[in-house]
Parts: C-alpha cells; sequence; structure tokens
C-alpha cells in the first residue's frame, strides 16, 4: 500500500470552522442548571459567554498531531518511554485529512471503521488538540502579539497540591473535577514584561450539538475550579464535533481574570531561572498555611483586582494565594518548558524543570532518583533551514523504504534549555515558526512548527534506516 496519499493528506492546509454564539451560550447555561440541581454538590459558577474569534482558522491535520504530542508527553523513566511519546503520532496519522472543500474533516476510515469505545479515546485525543489550536487563535485576538503555551494543569497543580492531584479529570462532583490546561501568555518590550494564564477545558465527540452543549456545559463546572484568592481565572471551553463531512469546533469563555504577573524583565528573568518553592497545600484549604515559605514579593507583581461583585460563589478547591501569583508564573513557565523537552525526547533535561512530586514522587520517598532515559538522539537539518534536536521513530515500508518521524525543537533553543536558560528559551522560542512561516511556501516537507520551537517532520526515505544515530552532545548546566 502507498504511503504518500495519507503523508500528502496530513500536510495539506485545511479550513477549520469555529463558532461561538449567544445562542450555544444560552443553551449550555440551561444544561448547566439543571446540572447543579440534579446532581446534589456541583455548584454552578458563572455563565458562559461568547468569544471573539475568527470564524474560520487555517491549519492542516500535522499541525493537530503536533499540538497534541507537546500536550500529552509523559514524564516517566519507563524504558519504552520513546514508543508512548510517539504513540499520539502515529495511531492518528491517518484520522483527519482536508476534505472537500479543503474542510478539515475525518478521514472515511476513522469515521466508519472505528468501534463505538475506540471512538471515545479518539475524540477526546483529537479533541486536546483542535482545542490548543483554536484557544490559541482566540488569544491571539484578545491579545495580539502575545504567545501563549499550553501547561497541563494536574502537573502544574501537583507542584502545589498533595492530595488528590493524581489521575484524570473524572466527571464527579467536588474537587476531582479539574481544567485540562493552563495556557501562560508572555510579551515583553525589552525593559517590561507581562505574563496573563488562562485555563482550559478540551472536548471532542463524534456526535450531535446535543452532546456539544452537554460538554460544555460539563465545562463550566471544570474551568472554574481554579482560583487566585477569590478571583476566578480567564476561562475557555473548546467543544469539537468530528465528522467526515467536517470538523467544527465550538468555544465559550466564562469570564474571568488573566493577568498573573507584570514588572521589570530583570526581575522576570531571575524569578523564572530560580526553582519555585514546593508547598504542601491541600485541596478545598481555601487558606493554605502562610508560614510555608516566605510570601513572593510585591514588587513587580500587579496589585490583585478588585474583588468580583454580585451574588458569591462556592469556593474554588484549588486556591492560590494572592501573594504566590509570582511562584504560579515559575511553576507554569517551568512546566511548559519541560514539556517542550520530553517532546523532543530530552527527559533527563525536563526532570531538572520539575519537582519530585511533579515526577509522581513524594519529597524524601526516594533518597537518589534514578537516571532518566532519553531518546533524544539526532540531528535534522530542515532543507536550507535550521537544524533541529530530537528523536527519530522509524518504520519499515514495503520497497526498501523507510518511514521516519521526527520528533524536536530548534537547536539553540534547546541549548539554551540544557543551560538553564529559560529566559533566553522564552524570548528565541518563535525563532523557529517565524523562519517556517517565510518559507513554507518553497518547502515539500510534511513539517508543523510551533511557537513554542517544536517541529515534527515526517518522510519517506527510498533505503532502509538503522535504528541507531550519534549522540548529541549534552550541556550539564542544568537549573
Amino acid at each position: 500500500m502507498d504511503i504518500g496519499p495519507a503523508l500528502r493528506s496530513l500536510a495539506t492546509p485545511a479550513r477549520l470552522p469555529v463558532r461561538s454564539s449567544e445562542t450555544d451560550a444560552a443553551r449550555v447555561q440551561l444544561l448547566a442548571k439543571k446540572a447543579a440541581v440534579d446532581t446534589p454538590g456541583i455548584p454552578y459558577l458563572k455563565e458562559p459567554v461568547p468569544v471573539s474569534v475568527p470564524g474560520e482558522l487555517q491549519t492542516s491535520p500535522a499541525a493537530v498531531l503536533r499540538e497534541l504530542g507537546v500536550a500529552t508527553t509523559l514524564l516517566t523513566r519507563s524504558q519504552f518511554v520513546t514508543v508512548s511519546q510517539h504513540w499520539a503520532h502515529v495511531r492518528y496519522c491517518a484520522t483527519l485529512r482536508a476534505g472537500r472543500s479543503r474542510l478539515l474533516a475525518l478521514t472515511p476510515a476513522a469515521a466508519r471503521d472505528v468501534v463505538h469505545h475506540h471512538k471515545v479515546a479518539q475524540s477526546e485525543q483529537l479533541g486536546i488538540g483542535l482545542a490548543l489550536i483554536v484557544a490559541q487563535a482566540a488569544l491571539q485576538r484578545r491579545h495580539p502579539g502575545w504567545v501563549f503555551r499550553a501547561v497541563d494543569a494536574d502537573v502544574a497543580l501537583r507542584h502545589g497540591y498533595i492530595d488528590d492531584v493524581v489521575g484524570e479529570v473524572r466527571n464527579e462532583p467536588g474537587t476531582k473535577k479539574r481544567p485540562d490546561y493552563f495556557l501562560v501568555g508572555h510579551r515583553s518590550d525589552g525593559n517590561q514584561t507581562d505574563v496573563r494564564i488562562a485555563v482550559l477545558e478540551c472536548k471532542g465527540t463524534h456526535g450531535g450539538m446535543r452532546e456539544i452543549y452537554k460538554q460544555l456545559a460539563d465545562a463550566c463546572l471544570q474551568v472554574r475550579t481554579v482560583t487566585i484568592g477569590k478571583h476566578p481565572l480567564y476561562g475557555l471551553m473548546v467543544a469539537s464535533r468530528l465528522a467526515h463531512t467536517g470538523v467544527h469546533s465550538y468555544i465559550l469563555d466564562p469570564p474571568g481574570d488573566d493577568e498573573l504577573w507584570s514588572g521589570p524583565s530583570q526581575e522576570f528573568d531571575e524569578l523564572i531561572n530560580e526553582a519555585p518553592d514546593e508547598f504542601s497545600w491541600r485541596i478545598g484549604e481555601h487558606e493554605p498555611d502562610a508560614s510555608q515559605g516566605a510570601p513572593a514579593p510585591a514588587t513587580g507583581t500587579n496589585p490583585p483586582p478588585a474583588a468580583p461583585t454580585g451574588p458569591t460563589e462556592p469556593a474554588a478547591p484549588y486556591v492560590i494565594p494572592e501573594d504566590r501569583r509570582s511562584w504560579l508564573a515559575q511553576v507554569l513557565n517551568r512546566t511548559a518548558a519541560a514539556s517542550v523537552l520530553l517532546f523532543a525526547g530530552d527527559s533527563s533535561t525536563a526532570a531538572h524543570y520539575t519537582t519530585t512530586r511533579q515526577r509522581g514522587h513524594s519529597a524524601g520517598m526516594l533518597p537518589i532518583e534514578e537516571s532518566w532515559p532519553d531518546s533524544i538522539s539526532a540531528q535534522l537539518r530542515i532543507p536550507y533551514g535550521p537544524v533541529l534536536n530530537g528523536t527519530s521513530f522509524l518504520m519499515p515500508l514495503s520497497g526498501g523504504r523507510t518511514l521516519v518521524m521526527f520528533r524536536g525543537i530548534e537547536r539553540r533553543v534547546h541549548q539554551d534549555l540544557q543551560e538553564g536558560n529559560l529566559r533566553r528559551y522564552i524570548r528565541d522560542a518563535g525563532r523557529l515558526h517565524r523562519w517556517w512561516q517565510a518559507h513554507r511556501q518553497r518547502s515539500r516537507e510534511l513539517l508543523s512548527v510551533g511557537t513554542d520551537g517544536t517541529a515534527l517532520l515526517v518522510r519517506v526515505v527510498n533505503e532502509r534506516v538503522r535504528p541507531t544515530a550519534p549522540s548529541l552532545n549534552r550541556t550539564t548546566n542544568r537549573r
């Protein structure tokens, strides 16, 4: 079977329609209120509102897979981590295509041949990649010129909370509802740096609009379970409807605050290059123990916004103290860096940007941690372009050919992260994406590039490739 058509389909630009309307918001609100009445213990929080977002986005199946791959990388010592990191890409390579009129759609096989319980997994996974693309577009319209990066909410919350921040988000009352991701954004003019935050809930379904509205109603609670003090965070909910006739995404916004940090750039640089404290807060503990470390300095942070007016809301289960805004900025930026490194296969460097609890261990549980298995081992130059550091997955094809799927990050930003220079990484991470935007029309490669410095490249070579590669030179000056 010729793999060429499938690869060309992955690389083909496609249109993704996006909708956000008053009608959708009203229907979701009704379902959210009904859920609050029918299920004791579920507090109904703020009503959803429409979002200003382009009615159609330009993307590609490969872009969805790259977003999914970065967002779902695993921090683990498993010797099979290389295979698991590639699984999201390989499993869903034949799932999306540019269909009629270049509309992003499910392939006939994905729509027709997948049994129900596999469709649930498929819609959940693809829903993550699609939601990240839609949410970043909405945030770009809200804050032009800003760059937002995704951070797994469970991994970030585990940095401060010690109870129940394990496993998957479950559809249960109380504290087990959590958002999927935080989106942390930056803007700097060289002298002043500003940081914003949004929470994101990702949904996907093969069903109709009834299921879309139900998923968004469920999300109304999940995006409201984290606050800074008494101030709910700005939240986005994205549900995508998957069909062979076309994929459509729907986005709503439970309003909240998105300002996290503002101050001199030098102070921000020093802040994020320091390892943040690891606290032992408990879920539902709305006044965390103030004795656990001195409060973050007040300088360089915005004064907390005015308390919200209107009806009193139930307290959120995850409360970040007002004086820990700087701490949260540290955690989110370092966790985002770890995700990028994991995507490229550099687990050992990623571990330096996380804490023992984020890596799945209680502090002091293991006196000496085992080494982390790395799969990063290859360098690849984009034709006439930058060099990438990363890891390859090789699959033999008929006729002596080999499929090469490469995941990596731009060489210079990888070096920044190896050296512990998070400030320089944030400044330079978009360099690869800017190059690609200027040269993509000339390229015949199946390549997807992100503003975080990551790249997914797939190609077929007309020879057998040995599954070994020379090790990369590594730098040990990490933080």
